[in-house]
């Protein structure tokens, strides 16, 4: 059996994405997430696919890179057929996105991959480690919620010194340029919780194009006011926007490092997968 390797540009053209969605639908997992799948299409995303096509047009394996946040720091996953796996087929697509990492000039190329042994096994005999993991929370969207008295939930109003002191305070200084993304970009929507008129929590919303999910990113509440119940009014409220948006779900995704994911869970959110991220050595 022939391989042919090719590296495509987003966005990619109708029938390549129609040949990667069907190996997608192949899998008993759902890897829509790490392999970008909704940024395929997109011109303004930086990214590319590694496709693994026979003589006869079959797509056995794929990878895709894309750049988030714009600042050539590309994340990237790989996918391989059910029935071909452990051919080094992965390993030639790894090489692929190598290829197209340095054409690129990027100035990092993180490996995402949902935690599992066969994953775990693989991208470790790239060369690469686990760097850290962020773990997908999943709940229903909530037909009925008021928020508690004195409590505002509005869209970002531009008062960006405020909103970056905030993350800088839940988070570190390197939270900035995903904030500074997060208002810029059109299919995201930032949303501040006032007390008050005091800003005292934040969260980025992204409506999957579909009516699936709602996905909550960038979540956080100012450290000095935790513990008073903002983080589950926010959480709660956000259910209910799904339920507004027609969603069929509302998706939270954070570091497994957290604190919090006791409100989380207080708040209906349940662990769906985590996904582990490998930084090359």
């Amino acid at each position: 059996m022939e391989l042919s390797l090719s590296i495509a540009s987003f966005p990619l053209d109708s029938e390549t994405i129609q040949d990667m969605r069907e190996l997608l639908k192949m899998s008993d997992r759902d890897y829509s997430k790490p392999l970008f799948e909704s940024s395929w299409h997109l011109a303004d995303v930086p990214g590319f696919a590694v496709l693994a096509y026979t003589e006869n047009n079959e797509l056995l394996g794929f990878a895709a890179a894309a750049d988030l946040i714009g600042l050539d720091s590309y994340e990237w996953s790989a996918l391989v057929h059910p029935d071909y796996r452990r051919l080094t087929i992965g390993s030639a697509l790894a090489g692929g996105v190598a290829y197209g990492l340095q054409q690129r000039q990027a100035v990092e190329g993180l490996a995402v991959f949902t935690e599992e042994e066969g994953a775990k096994d693989f991208i470790a005999s790239l060369g690469y480690q686990p760097d850290f993991k962020e773990i997908e929370l999943e709940a229903e969207p909530l037909a009925e919620f008021k928020l508690p008295g004195g409590l505002t939930i509005i869209p970002y109003d531009g008062k960006i010194e405020k909103l970056e002191n905030l993350m800088v305070a839940a988070f570190d200084e390197d939270i900035l340029p995903v904030v500074h993304y997060n208002i810029e970009k059109n299919d995201r929507e930032v949303f501040v919780m006032k007390r008050e008129g005091e800003l005292v929590a934040s969260a980025s919303l992204i409506k999957e194009e579909d009516e699936s999910g709602l996905w909550i990113t960038a979540f956080a509440v100012d450290p000095v006011e935790q513990g008073k119940g903002y983080g589950k009014a926010f959480l709660l409220w956000c259910r209910h926007y799904a339920m507004q948006q027609g969603k069929k779900r509302a998706v939270l995704e954070v570091e497994t490092e957290n604190d919090a994911l006791t409100v989380y869970r207080k708040s209906g959110f349940n662990p769906v997968h985590t996904i582990e991220y490998w930084k090359k050595l």
